[in-house]
């Protein structure tokens, strides 16, 4: 009877080894997963992004700015409230000689 209940507990203990190997593996490899989605996104962002200085023409406006400047797939409203957002420029109104930061992809 006593050597049942010791062969009982022996596994009951071995396998509960299993379960936590298996735990902590599962949680390295999310741990792995989401450390390096964090720094590559990171790494991407940083080193893509260029701001220029526009001076801004008689007849210019931002939609036309951001047209110009505006990344492949870019949506030109929402680059157009950025640059105006970066320069602190509201209701989207210009003036010929204003100064504007533009980020550009490199």
């Amino acid at each position: 009877m006593k050597t049942s209940s010791k062969l009982r507990r022996l596994q009951r203990m071995r396998e509960l080894k299993r379960q936590r190997r298996r735990f902590f593996s599962i949680l390295m490899v999310v741990f792995v997963l989401f450390a390096h989605s964090a720094f590559s996104k990171q790494e991407s962002a940083d080193d893509k992004v260029e701001v220029i200085t526009v001076t801004v023409e008689p007849g210019d406006t931002l939609w036309e700015i951001a047209l110009e400047y505006k990344k492949a797939g870019e949506d030109t409203r929402d680059f157009m409230y950025e640059i105006a957002a970066t320069n602190g420029v509201k209701d989207c109104n210009i003036v010929s000689g204003q100064l504007l930061y533009v980020p550009v992809s490199k």
